[in-house]
């Protein structure tokens, strides 16, 4: 399928291109959101926004890039209306700086599903990092911080994460 065809606006298009795309934007959602119902909303949205749009996209090869950093900041602008906690740089320790150790190996599921227990400021930072490929620069403009913020947020979130799973394992 090439997005560059004259057709870009019939709903065959739009349904090819929906088919094609949903699952990842789903989860790029989903990872940012943290609950199905709202990331699948967020996920419509995210495709309005796409068809509604479509005639911008100049380069066919930009429009995985395009895509997500839609889906990123819809299902950011969706979170903050939430208004997700960022804890201030003033709480930090020096012992917050670096993770005390890697995360435990468990199923990816399992890492999802307590990746969605963490708070939201965490979770979002955490995901778009790991799971976006976010760079920590994008992250902040994404969420309007501090570069500084999102290193932190992103520290400790991987800490709490990694707690939550070694208590798993241990509970076993």
């Amino acid at each position: 399928m090439t997005l560059f065809r004259n057709d870009k606006k019939s709903p065959m298009f739009q349904k090819e291109l929906y088919q094609l795309h949903y699952r990842r934007i789903y989860n790029t959602c989903l990872r940012i959101i943290g609950n199905s119902r709202d990331a699948e909303e967020a996920m419509h949205d995210v495709f309005l926004k796409l068809f509604d749009n479509m005639d911008h996209l100049q380069d066919e090869e930009a429009f995985y890039s395009w895509s997500r950093s839609i889906a990123i900041r819809t299902s950011i602008d969706r979170v903050r209306k939430k208004k997700p906690a960022f804890e201030s740089l003033d709480n930090l320790s020096v012992a917050d700086e670096e993770p005390d150790e890697e995360p435990p190996e468990l199923s990816v599921e399992s890492v999802k599903r307590e990746l969605n227990n963490l708070p939201d400021g965490y979770r979002i930072v955490v995901s778009m990092r790991l799971f976006e490929d976010c760079e920590f620069e994008e992250i902040a403009q994404a969420l309007q911080i501090k570069e500084s913020t999102a290193r932190s947020q992103y520290i400790r979130g991987r800490n709490k994460l990694a707690e939550m799973l070694k208590s798993k394992i241990i509970n076993r």
